[in-house]
């Protein structure tokens, strides 16, 4: 489900990393979390979990 979901993030806090902070994220449809880095400036995304 989540490969064709039209993600609606929410902000669930950050996490201060070695070099800069690292922000999550979550879809609030499909329960995927989202991991933003500032010091490679990428986005990671992880699958929720499905029941």
């Amino acid at each position: 489900m989540s490969e064709s979901c039209e993600h609606d993030l929410e902000f669930i806090g950050d996490q201060k990393a070695e070099k800069g902070v690292n922000k999550y994220f979550r879809c609030r449809k499909c329960g995927d979390v989202f991991v933003h880095t500032d010091e490679e400036n990428k986005t990671y995304r992880i699958p929720g979990v499905k029941d």
